[in-house]
């Protein structure tokens, strides 16, 4: 009977390491699950003037679009698809890329209620490990390269 608390206290230790050592730790992404690269091409940063991001917005669904943003990289396609919401709050189309397989680009018009007018845009392709995200830094449009899980939960 001596002997019986410090045994039963040794017993659950021992399952417990048992049992913790058995848990694996799950990574979000293993090395075999990395996409190619669509755009590794194409620089990092790439300045696209508001000239050129204006127009698509009034896009209709099935035009063709082709937006230089850059010597290097020109984006050709079809617009899949051209929505306005809220009383024109709120404007967005869709173009699907006819030179880079799976990727489409997504531009938004967001007019705030204070009349403020601000856009947001990536181009994105579910099949590959880059894409790119639209932001604004002193007034430029830039697009700006990203890893595709680090905009994307899964």
């Amino acid at each position: 009977m001596k002997y019986l608390k410090p045994g039963i206290v040794c017993l659950m230790t021992f399952c417990i390491c048992i049992v913790t050592s058995a848990q694996q730790v799950i990574t979000s992404h293993k090395e075999s699950e990395i996409k190619p690269r669509l755009f590794r091409n194409i620089p990092d940063r790439v300045t696209v003037t508001a000239t050129k991001l204006f127009p698509l917005i009034a896009l209709k669904a099935g035009q063709a679009a082709n937006i230089s943003f850059s010597d290097k990289f020109i984006f050709k396609g079809t617009v899949a698809s051209a929505v306005s919401k809220y009383d024109g709050a709120i404007q967005s189309t869709v173009i699907r890329s006819a030179d880079y397989p799976g990727a489409t680009f997504t531009i938004s018009r967001i007019k705030g209620q204070d009349g403020s007018i601000t856009y947001k845009g990536r181009i994105v392709s579910f099949q590959h490990g880059d894409c790119f995200e639209l932001k604004t830094e002193n007034g430029q449009f830039i697009l700006v390269k990203r890893n595709f899980e680090d905009m994307v939960n899964d």
